[in-house]
């Protein structure tokens, strides 16, 4: 048990219902799963993804912050990735579709 009252099994359901909520949101849900297919740039993700680019933008932001993606700049262009290997294999079943 931890110093603040919880046991390292619980704290692993705290982090896990943190990621669900965070990819609760179909559009976000989306764009990871469009990165299962490797780096792509923000215009890229677009318009794979249906959205409007600040829409977009925002929704990247918020996976980048929570070290759910990845980004680098070329020159004008960000480009994202997933950055984390839990996440992929998630969105990698959920893109199956069968795995669930």
């Amino acid at each position: 048990m931890s110093a603040s009252g919880t046991s390292d099994s619980d704290r692993v359901f705290e982090l896990a219902a943190e990621l669900f909520g965070l990819l609760s949101a179909p559009i976000r849900l989306r764009i990871v799963c469009e990165l299962l297919d490797g780096e792509q740039n923000v215009g890229q993700l677009t318009e794979r993804v249906g959205a409007s680019q600040p829409n977009l933008s925002q929704h990247l932001a918020t996976l980048y912050r929570c070290g759910i993606l990845a980004r680098r700049r070329v020159g004008a262009q960000v480009w994202y990735r997933i950055a984390n290997d839990r996440v992929q294999v998630l969105c990698e079943a959920v893109r199956d579709g069968s795995k669930i």
